[in-house]
């Protein structure tokens, strides 16, 4: 195995599980935690809220950055074939979606209003930013099966 390769797939490892640790961290608060804050009185609900956000911040930053950096650097040493039109526009897609997830995470994070109706805009950004990365790892998987054909 040469150095090249181990490279290769061990930004390939931290591009995958940085992406399995976002999405399984947003569907937890989603399907877990606001509905439990909600069932907090409410200067407590506040407080816990205002603490995990602080915690999550730190874990979302650490996990954009693994994936950016990944991502860019398989990006940009792929040495495959030449991608066919169809490859192209939906890796355009995938890169819209990528987008939507980093502004809506970093909003999320870094929001002053993080307990302001825990159930409504929180919960509506978690299943976005849920929903949004189910999709990017199913054309994940299309574009992958479209470069082992050659296409």
């Amino acid at each position: 195995m040469t150095a090249g390769l181990l490279l290769h797939i061990i930004s390939r490892f931290i591009h995958i599980a940085s992406v399995i640790l976002l999405l399984g961290g947003v569907a937890y608060a989603r399907q877990v935690l606001v509905p439990s804050l909600n069932g907090l009185p409410d200067d407590l609900r506040k407080q816990a809220a205002n603490i995990a956000q602080d915690r999550f911040r730190r874990t979302l930053y650490t996990l954009l950055m693994l994936i950016i950096v990944s991502g860019f650097y398989n990006f940009f040493t792929y040495a495959g074939p030449r991608h066919s039109r169809d490859y192209q526009i939906w890796f355009g897609v995938k890169m819209l979606l990528v987008a939507h997830i980093l502004a809506t995470s970093i909003l999320w994070a870094t929001s002053r209003y993080g307990d302001i109706a825990v159930s409504g805009k929180t919960g509506r950004r978690a299943a976005s930013l849920t929903i949004a990365g189910l999709i990017i790892v199913a054309i994940s998987a299309y574009l992958r099966s479209l470069t082992q054909r050659g296409l």
